[in-house]
């Protein structure tokens, strides 16, 4: 009797023609989280191995969005919420500006179904594109403020600026882009950069404790990309 052959442990790719399609991106990637555990696997290794370096204040990710961009700041994003955010969150929201930034916040939905299922996900844009992204994703489309008062919010708006009155007891950030954290709310708030996910993820530091605010800012997630180029 022929084997089967071994399946691939190496995550699949979005087929070219499909890449630039948000709603491609969610139906095709909806069930393949391999490249989002290979991530995590690299902050685990980076700890320790002692290598995450701080990254630099200003590191954005590329603007248009590429899909490798896209993907590897969704997955620290959804590995940040695996330890910073409550356990079993039932909204999800996300805020972008523009229809440019469909497809990447589409990854972000793709990535955190990895651990989470939150039935209720709220799509926002500063400008437009919230009704795109609703489509893509099955979500609704409610106000930036709406977006922002979830359990779990992806913030990948360059423009937005983040208040603490924005924010409800016990929400997560992930500030994926290049958004403002206002001063009040870093002063109230656990901020976690890209340089301290790995501890997070080795267990080094403890995540999450009560109902406290926390924020993770990707710092264009240069550890989860180098992971993902592997």
């Amino acid at each position: 009797m022929p084997r089967r052959p071994r399946p691939s442990t190496r995550p699949r790719k979005l087929p070219r023609a499909a890449a630039s399609s948000p709603r491609a991106v969610f139906r095709y990637a909806a069930r393949v989280t391999d490249w989002v555990l290979a991530a995590e696997r690299a902050y685990v290794a980076a700890a320790i191995r002692g290598t995450a370096a701080p990254a630099p204040p200003t590191s954005q990710p590329p603007e248009p969005w590429t899909e490798a961009a896209a993907r590897a700041i969704a997955a620290a994003g959804a590995i940040a919420s695996r330890y910073l955010a409550v356990g079993t969150p039932r909204s999800f929201g996300i805020v972008i500006d523009r229809d440019t930034d469909v497809a990447a916040a589409a990854w972000s939905v793709v990535a955190h179904r990895a651990w989470f299922a939150p039935r209720d996900l709220r799509c926002a844009a500063g400008h437009d594109g919230a009704a795109a992204l609703a489509e893509a994703t099955g979500g609704r489309v409610v106000s930036v403020d709406e977006a922002l008062a979830c359990d779990i919010a992806n913030v990948y708006s360059r423009e937005l600026r983040i208040l603490p009155a924005n924010l409800r007891r016990g929400t997560h950030v992930n500030a994926l882009a290049l958004a403002t954290i206002d001063p009040e709310l870093r002063a109230l708030a656990t901020v976690t950069r890209e340089a301290g996910l790995p501890a997070l993820a080795a267990g080094l530091v403890d995540g999450r404790q009560l109902d406290e605010l926390t924020i993770f800012i990707a710092d264009g997630a240069p550890i989860a990309a180098a992971a993902l180029r592997a």
